[in-house]
């Protein structure tokens, strides 16, 4: 399967099994009164949202550039992460209030079995889509899909959570319902948090690949006509790097051959680095840099 179809694939497969498992943990969580299992299935309901905005995110990006677009819509990628880590964000907050309000107030009645068994049901489901989804992110190069992988994965650890939670509430004392709750919320907050900051940092074009701007720099020097790499940035389009380089050539070189030198750079660069997308490289007289 080729890796966009993959891509596809995972986030509406996403989709399909968090509206499957956000219905039946709430309703199981309302009949069998599990408070953890209720609030893994409120995170199950906000990440309905989020699959929904990751398949749009993936679907966008690859839509080529165009003429308001030039440098294309991977963008949306990061948009779509950004999405997704503030629902998870109130999800978590939500969640932490009810099961604090619900542990205060002393209502903890002992949770029916049939909800450890939807715990169970759900980590299962779950793990095989954090598989998938870090599959079809690895084959995209997609933060939009790496972000659902780890949301995927929150979702098995609040999945242990719940069934931990039930079991505990009926084998040693009621409130570990709603304390287990409480230990999902935290859980939903640190990830969501992560991927509103990963996805504001791309969206500021923060580049922090000092490995790469390295490794650039050494494929410009490799030029024999370039005296010095003054400087090189870079900056995410999505999944895609783009290259802003200058660098000092002998100032009595002819324009064609300053041209000529600056083509070899950038073929260098690209050749050797598939994440990058685009190389623009200004040339500057050795004695002027």
């Amino acid at each position: 399967m080729r890796p966009e179809r993959l891509g596809r694939l995972a986030g509406n497969l996403g989709v399909a099994v968090n509206v499957v498992l956000s219905v039946l943990k709430i309703v199981v969580g309302i009949v069998a009164q599990a408070q953890v299992l209720l609030a893994d299935g409120l995170h199950n309901l906000a990440d309905v949202g989020a699959s929904l905005a990751v398949a749009i995110g993936v679907r966008v990006g690859h839509v080529p550039p165009d003429s308001e677009h030039p440098y294309g819509h991977q963008k949306a990628e990061s948009v779509a992460a950004k999405i997704v880590g503030i629902l998870l964000l109130l999800a978590g907050v939500e969640i932490l209030y009810e099961s604090a309000r619900a542990l205060y107030f002393g209502h903890e009645p002992i949770p029916g079995l049939v909800a450890a068994y939807v715990a169970i049901i759900s980590l299962v489901l779950k793990e095989g889509m954090y598989w998938l989804s870090r599959r079809a992110a690895d084959l995209n190069h997609s933060k939009a899909l790496r972000a659902s992988a780890v949301d995927h994965q929150m979702d098995v650890f609040g999945s242990v959570a719940a069934l931990a939670g039930v079991l505990l509430a009926r084998l040693v004392a009621p409130y570990f319902d709603p304390l287990l709750a409480m230990l999902v919320s935290l859980l939903v907050i640190f990830s969501g948090w992560q991927l509103v900051n990963q996805a504001v940092a791309d969206l500021m074009d923060r580049f922090d690949d000092r490995a790469l701007l390295d490794a650039l720099r050494q494929d410009a020097a490799s030029q024999g006509e370039v005296r010095r790499v003054n400087g090189v940035r870079g900056r995410y389009m999505g999944a895609q790097v783009l290259v802003d380089m200058e660098i000092a050539v002998r100032g009595d070189l002819t324009v064609r051959a300053g041209h000529d030198v600056a083509t070899y750079v950038k073929e260098t660069i690209m050749a050797n680095h598939p994440e990058v997308a685009a190389v623009h490289v200004h040339v500057n007289p050795e004695e002027e840099a």
